[in-house]
């Protein structure tokens, strides 16, 4: 949480624009780093998001998880008590040296399982965010 890219605030915001999605969270791997580190976010402030920000930290959390498999996870539900019913996390990839690198995750709540519409458009927020890192926009 120690700086937030107004590119990636935005690219949480548009993941507000998906039906049904009340936050969203965006966390990338710093250069100087293995951990996640907050990005940007939409929908959550304060301290819900200082606390998701610290789990985060947690190599079994759900986050870290989709980071390190580098593998979409939906409709699951908060490893912590309140807010919406259910999290949906998604891999930002990169390509870098010819081979595409999960760099990050686009996390998201929500209150009922998302559809393969709303799938779709989050992914697309996740790519959106990989070509910004691509093009040193971030």
């Amino acid at each position: 949480m120690e700086r937030y890219d107004d590119a990636m605030c935005e690219l949480a915001g548009c993941a507000l624009e998906t039906p049904g999605v009340v936050s969203a969270a965006i966390f990338m791997q710093p250069r100087t780093s293995a951990g996640l580190e907050l990005a940007g976010a939409a929908g959550i402030e304060g301290e819900p998001l200082r606390l998701l920000a610290a789990a985060v930290a947690d190599p079994n959390h759900p986050v870290a998880r989709t980071f390190r498999d580098a593998s979409a996870a939906f409709d699951v539900e908060p490893t912590a008590p309140g807010g919406p019913a259910l999290r949906s996390h998604v891999p930002i990839f990169r390509l870098l040296d010819g081979r595409s690198v999960c760099v990050g995750v686009l996390a998201v709540a929500h209150e009922k399982p998302l559809s393969g519409p709303a799938r779709e458009a989050l992914h697309e927020v996740a790519a959106r965010a990989g070509r910004l890192l691509a093009m040193g926009a971030v």
